[in-house]
């Protein structure tokens, strides 16, 4: 049966973020299956989109908090007239999206993408800002109304088992996972890609490139963080998608993660389909020491340790690469991901 539903999410093409990149892939995929698909965002992608989708842009300029925008938010979802919405990132349009569904009788889907989602005293310990006292109460209800809520790993999940009452599930993230008949060849370059915010700690990368001079950093991202000033080692690139993007993952000879809250990382799933050893501050599900992906590191010294290890051992990078490569291909095919999905909203929509 052919289902209408609606993304409310921004679009990678105008935000870099994995929850972007994510919701994009598989609201792509399922249009490939003519479902009918909507997407509420508030800034326009800069370039044509290359599927289907009907866009609600409701404008970033406006204030989240005003009575103008609650009404042009609900305008847009209404407009949309999906049977699900699915929503992502801890957001004013969390709550919205609920009410609206609650209201007009629609599935509601909250998409969980790190630890900090399930945290709903909103302590300092999880990177959240100060918020104000109607966005907690926006997002406690969206979260405690959700028809599901999908979490992308099994620390996730539990984290949100033990607030909350509504179905909670774990749906792998997922990418297009193409056959390579052979490894790609490695430049001697470790990147950083992220979105410049607190939680990501930029900062460790540049004290991490600082003691190792002798290799060069490639540091991709955009965002309002200020950086501190970069040893010459360090080259930023500024924010990158698409073919750009692939041929820096696919040219690496490590991936460096210096964030310490999340959920399941595109990241790691982007490096292991070329092959890119894992260097980690952060081990979803404890994957990475499991399967010999790379190294969870919990300090700039075994960072800087870890690195050099890897950069002075190509036979370990091949091991560890042939190791990731292999973990995403068994775990984390789009195919897969997006098919999990049309299972749980047909479900919700009792349709199976």
């Amino acid at each position: 049966m052919r289902m209408k539903i609606c993304f409310v999410a921004e679009l990678p093409q105008a935000r870099m973020g994995g929850a972007e990149v994510q919701c994009y892939m598989i609201a792509e995929r399922l249009a490939l299956k003519e479902h009918e698909i909507h997407y509420i965002c508030y800034e326009k992608a800069p370039e044509p989109l290359k599927i289907n989708l009907t866009i609600h842009s409701i404008g970033g300029n406006s204030s989240r908090g005003a009575l103008k925008h609650v009404t042009s938010f609900f305008s847009a979802l209404k407009e949309a007239d999906c049977d699900i919405y699915l929503q992502t990132c801890p957001r004013l349009a969390t709550g919205l999206t609920a009410l609206f569904c609650k209201l007009h009788n629609r599935r509601f889907v909250y998409r969980a993408v790190n630890l900090k989602d399930a945290d709903l005293s909103f302590s300092k310990e999880y990177y959240w800002p100060d918020v104000k006292w109607w966005f907690k109460k926006a997002y406690s209800y969206g979260i405690k109304w959700a028809d599901a809520i999908v979490c992308n790993s099994v620390r996730v999940a539990e984290k949100f088992k033990e607030k909350v009452k509504s179905p909670v599930i774990v749906i792998p993230n997922g990418h297009p996972i193409k056959p390579l008949e052979n490894i790609p060849l490695k430049e001697q370059y470790i990147l950083w890609a992220a979105r410049l915010t607190d939680v990501k700690r930029p900062h460790l990368l540049v004290e991490i490139a600082r003691r190792l001079p002798q290799y060069t950093f490639i540091m991709v991202g955009k965002g309002r963080y200020k950086l501190p000033a970069l040893p010459k080692n360090v080259k930023f690139l500024g924010f990158k998608t698409g073919d750009a993007l692939r041929s820096l993952y696919e040219k690496a000879a490590i991936f460096l993660n210096t964030s310490l809250i999340e959920g399941f990382p595109n990241t790691l799933i982007e490096a292991g389909m070329y092959y890119t050893p894992y260097v980690t501050f952060y081990d979803p599900d404890d994957v990475v020491k499991r399967y010999e992906l790379g190294f969870h590191v919990k300090s700039v010294e075994e960072a800087v340790q870890s690195i050099d290890e890897l950069m002075q051992n190509p036979d370990l990078r091949r091991k560890m690469g042939m190791n990731i490569r292999e973990y995403v291909e068994k775990n984390h095919n789009i195919e897969t991901t997006v098919k999990l999905y049309e299972k749980l909203f047909k479900e919700l929509l009792n349709e199976v």
